[in-house]
């Protein structure tokens, strides 16, 4: 959920601005060297390709591979060349008239993720902002993408210690994923964050009286903990990575049985 978005966009047959490059071949090579941690073969094949797209004068093959990019780097930890990419995905997006499509909006989703991961949140929220005015207007109100960026965006406004903007938008990410089937693994995430937010208002409040938000923080954890253990809830992939990047935050607020509980399942058992 505070991942960046997937993006997706075809290339125009009609204009010249086409040349035959094969994304979806290329993301499946680049999600196979991703599943074999081959970073570097990964890194070459995105260099490649940016080039052949340079050298062809495809712009839309170049705004998808930036926008891939940008993401590759930032969880690399990469914050030069993330915002590199960031930067030229979000000025191919004005050169291909996108800034009013929810493609382009997509784009400012993650480029906002990647300034914000390289501590420029002031900056970030340029791009959230921009991106939530044409999701809020052109997307479904339960949209899992718009909950995608309301979680990205209140991460953002708890850096900046602005908790009643980033509580707003985490009750909004909640309702979205409780209303989608399927959704309750990323409401659970937005609990887990939202009990963070209320713990990094408790670390912000120069009483320090724990118990003045203690309460609330287990409701978040807890409600969160039940939403791991529905019967419907499918223990796939998905469902084993969450538990996994979840344990830890279990662990922080003393839920230890249910973290390590977390980490038995995120280890796949054929």
């Amino acid at each position: 959920m505070n991942e960046e978005q997937n993006f997706t966009i075809k290339p125009c047959k009609t204009c010249n601005n086409y040349v035959p490059i094969d994304m979806s071949r290329i993301l499946r090579k680049l999600d196979s060297l991703f599943g074999k941690s081959d970073f570097d073969e990964a890194d070459r094949l995105f260099k490649y390709w940016l080039n052949e797209a340079e050298n062809s004068g495809n712009d839309r093959a170049k705004l998808e591979l930036h926008n891939e990019y940008m993401g590759f780097c930032r969880k690399l930890g990469r914050g030069e060349d993330a915002i590199m990419n960031a930067d030229k995905a979000y000025q191919l997006v004005s050169d291909l008239d996108l800034k009013n499509t929810i493609s382009g909006a997509t784009v400012c989703v993650n480029v906002g993720t990647v300034y914000k991961a390289f501590n420029r949140t002031e900056e970030s929220i340029k791009y959230f902002d921009e991106a939530k005015k044409l999701y809020e207007t052109y997307l479904n109100p339960n949209d899992k993408m718009l909950a995608g960026l309301y979680n990205n965006m209140a991460l953002a406004y708890v850096d900046l210690k602005k908790f009643d903007e980033a509580e707003e938008l985490y009750n909004k990410a909640i309702d979205i994923m409780m209303n989608n089937p399927g959704g309750e693994l990323d409401a659970a995430i937005s609990h887990l964050n939202r009990a963070d937010l209320i713990y990094a208002k408790y670390k912000n409040d120069k009483n320090d009286d724990y118990t003045k938000y203690e309460p609330l923080i287990q409701k978040d954890v807890e409600t969160a903990w039940g939403l791991f253990n529905l019967d419907t809830t499918v223990h796939d992939d998905y469902y084993r990575f969450v538990c996994e990047k979840s344990a830890p935050s279990f662990a922080f607020y003393g839920y230890f049985v249910y973290s390590n509980e977390l980490k038995s399942r995120s280890v796949y058992n054929p």
